[in-house]
């Protein structure tokens, strides 16, 4: 190929280019004017009409953020019924997320979104969706294709404050920050999450998947699917409410598996690279553990009242186990920041 046509080519190429990126600016410009004309987000369910008169979202407080959120912030309030087995889902979240329940059939939504500039709350936009049946909270792309990565997104912050009812399944995934939930009387999911997780009580089963912190949970009523344990970066920590009868397979772990329940038989075994297998009980629910980096225990949990967890509570940033005859110690993530 002579030069001048790779010359033209090269030519013709950055003026494609430049195009493009003019139309993401004239874009970017045209977006920030609507978000300060707009007084309503279609993207953003309304409050349910039958708790929207109540002012019940208004009972949140967004506590802790003074070290967290940048200087810019908008809050979003709503309230939502659910019905009972009701699905909650969150994903995409740069931020923590903390999660009350009670006896109620309200959703109770507060979040915080942050940036460092006034324009900047335009990008990462929630998008919230609600039916008696769910509830679904998540966090825009912006990079939906690959021109729009040639252009700087400015870095966003979510806090997410929910109140939820006890009969609800909990999913997260994507997550940059802790996780905190209080006790819910069904499964909870976590994936994809870059801090420490802490649940007071699920029911039945739970699944824990690509964790970069500690694991603290307590399990009522094991059963079901049961528990789901694979490529955390941290030491895990499960609690059990309740007779516990389940076998346990771990493989691909660095660290130790310690049970300290009652009825344990451990498979023994010579062999370097064999997988952990123990029962519980008659083993009928199943425990599975693959790719963690860290220490996995396995025990009783100590009720302070009905259903609430004394290891759950909040500021204890280290707790001991005593297995067989020596001191375990186990990091918490109740007390991380």
């Amino acid at each position: 190929m002579k030069p001048k046509p790779i010359i033209m080519m090269f030519a013709i190429l950055a003026l494609v280019l430049i195009s493009i990126a003019g139309g993401c600016r004239h874009r970017r410009v045209d977006r920030a004017r609507a978000y300060e004309t707009s007084g309503t987000d279609e993207r953003i369910a309304p409050s349910d009409a039958t708790v929207a008169g109540k002012d019940v979202a208004n009972a949140l407080v967004a506590k802790g953020g003074e070290d967290v959120d940048f200087s810019e912030t908008e809050e979003v309030r709503r309230a939502y019924r659910l019905t009972p087995g009701a699905k909650v889902n969150i994903n995409n979240i740069n931020g923590r997320i903390d999660v009350e329940t009670a006896e109620t059939d309200i959703a109770e939504v507060l979040i915080i979104r942050s940036a460092k500039k006034r324009d900047d709350l335009q990008f990462h936009k929630l998008n919230i969706s609600h039916e008696p049946a769910f509830l679904r909270i998540n966090v825009e792309n912006d990079r939906k294709s690959a021109f729009s990565a040639l252009g700087s997104i400015p870095e966003g912050r979510q806090r997410v404050i929910l109140r939820l009812p006890r009969k609800v399944e909990f999913k997260t995934y994507g997550l940059n920050g802790n996780l905190t939930v209080g006790e819910i009387d069904s499964t909870v999911n976590a994936g994809g999450v870059n801090g420490a997780v802490n649940i007071a009580q699920a029911t039945g089963a739970a699944s824990f998947h690509g964790i970069n912190g500690n694991v603290a949970a307590t399990i009522a009523r094991l059963s079901g699917e049961g528990i789901d344990l694979s490529s955390v970066n941290g030491n895990t920590e499960l609690r059990f409410i309740g007779e516990v009868n389940a076998s346990v397979e771990a493989f691909g772990m660095n660290g130790k598996v310690e049970p300290d329940l009652p009825n344990v038989e451990v498979e023994k075994s010579d062999a370097v690279y064999k997988p952990y297998k123990a029962r519980i009980g008659n083993g009928r629910v199943r425990i599975r553990v693959r790719g963690v980096n860290g220490n996995v225990y396995l025990g009783k949990a100590e009720k302070t009242g009905e259903g609430s967890p004394k290891a759950a509570d909040k500021g204890k940033e280290l707790r001991t186990h005593t297995v067989g005859k020596k001191l375990r110690t186990f990091l918490s993530p109740a007390g991380t920041k």
